[in-house]
């Protein structure tokens, strides 16, 4: 009987073991798939585990996944800022195969939407030797395309997934990561995962591989050539207003939020869009309506949503410059609008001290013509120096194929660096809390 029950406590003791040690097990694999991530990244060379700084609140945090591994790659150019995010080589010519001629190429949009691009867009006229093809269906033909522009703000899979892209990559075949806004608003895509997979970068950046900018200086010198403006014209003539802003991003914890409600303290500004009086407001895309709308103004607060470098989008170029009014800009520094926009062609909120001393300032141009009229000098005084001319997106997606040589390949090893800084220096951080238009962090002016 006794040994009946010694029997039956060993096997319950046995049960108790191998149930401890399983337990054990589980939990070692659980602690090692938590780090596995931190290995792949040091293992090449990357060793920043953290989110980005600026996702707080009830934001979905991104993981970070491991970075493939290259070991063809030689060593970048260093004297490039941006060489060490990316690798360049040249592969020997007699391996390449034989291929349609090089003056005609044919570029793919992988994900192309109702609005974008749009039809007056492609095909870039002056350049007749590439053709754009939008993917209508689920399956295309890819092999024989010699570039696939992939759209990178929305529409792309928030983690790489290959499923999502073309089948078969043939390797002369170049794909561009396009991003037409800033990093902020790429912040829901791990970018870390997609290192190794895009050759050329498409920004409105100048260190993109192809220029995509919200306009560009020598476009406005062009216009004017076509149609110059009237010699010693007065600009404050029949203007019987001051101050205008179109805003429909009415998030709270933007920079320029906080700005703008101290500037209307101290100067009258009409304020139309979603964030201000709307029924006044001009219909979306109706650009007839929305220049005669703010002709009748001085002054237009061209603030961008974000503070990032370059980052100088159609709030300055289409509603302020095209319409003969001055820009108030904030986001870039005044030092990047001085290197891309036409010279005294703005009026920038870093000059000041304080939106008090901006206000005093803007009455005191309105009370002198002849002061006022200075920020148009530009007009009839083009640069010396202008870079070759800007036709649009498109058509530098072309330039770049027709020139770029057959050998040579690059590749992105570290998107994610090279597109938000090393450091993530190159947006001012802000702090996310819901969505950007959502209705909970509204803040709406008078």
């Amino acid at each position: 009987m006794e040994a009946k029950k010694e029997h039956g406590l060993f096997k319950k003791c046995e049960r108790l073991l191998v149930l401890c040690i399983f337990m054990y097990i589980v939990f070692i694999v659980r602690s090692y798939l938590s780090i596995v991530h931190v290995i792949l990244n040091r293992m090449v060379g990357y060793n920043k585990t953290e989110v980005l700084p600026y996702e707080v609140g009830n934001v979905s945090l991104i993981q970070r996944s491991g970075l493939p591994n290259y070991d063809l790659f030689l060593p970048s150019d260093a004297e490039h800022p941006s060489a060490r995010f990316y690798s360049t080589w040249n592969v020997n010519a007699s391996t390449l195969p034989s291929k349609k001629s090089s003056d005609r190429k044919k570029v793919i949009i992988w994900n192309p939407t109702s609005r974008w691009p749009t039809p007056n867009a492609i095909p870039c006229l002056s350049l007749p030797q590439c053709e754009f093809v939008k993917k209508k269906r689920r399956t295309i033909k890819t092999e024989d395309a010699d570039a696939i522009i992939f759209r990178g703000i929305h529409g792309i899979p928030r983690k790489y997934r290959r499923s999502w892209f073309p089948k078969t990559r043939p390797d002369h075949q170049i794909w561009v990561y396009f991003a037409f806004e800033c990093p902020h608003l790429t912040r829901g895509i791990d970018l870390i995962s997609y290192a190794g997979v895009f050759n050329w970068t498409m920004t409105y950046r100048n260190d993109s591989d192809i220029l995509a900018p919200w306009g560009h200086i020598t476009q406005v010198y062009k216009a004017l050539a076509e149609n110059p403006p009237t010699p010693n014209k007065d600009y404050a003539k029949e203007k019987n207003k001051l101050v205008i802003w179109y805003v429909t991003d009415c998030y709270q914890y933007l920079s320029r939020t906080k700005y703008a409600t101290e500037l209307v303290q101290h100067i009258k500004v009409d304020v139309f869009g979603a964030c201000g009086d709307v029924k006044g407001s001009c219909p979306k895309g109706d650009r007839e309506c929305l220049k005669e709308h703010v002709r009748q103004y001085k002054f237009y607060l061209a603030f961008e949503n974000f503070r990032c470098i370059e980052y100088i989008t159609e709030k300055f170029w289409h509603n302020s410059l095209d319409y003969d009014i001055v820009p108030v800009v904030f986001g870039a520094s005044k030092g990047h609008y001085e290197r891309f926009t036409p010279p005294n062609s703005f009026i920038h909120v870093d000059d000041f001290e304080s939106p008090e001393a901006l206000a005093k300032y803007l009455n005191y141009l309105d009370q002198n013509d002849d002061k006022y009229n200075e920020y148009f000098a530009w007009k009839t005084k083009p640069p010396k120096n202008l870079p070759e001319l800007f036709e649009s997106r498109f058509c530098d997606v072309c330039k770049k194929l027709l020139r770029a040589s057959p050998t040579e390949r690059k590749v992105y090893t570290d998107l994610d660096r090279w597109w938000r800084g090393e450091n993530y220096e190159y947006c001012e951080p802000i702090v996310w809390d819901g969505r950007l238009k959502g209705k909970n962090n509204a803040v709406r002016f008078p």
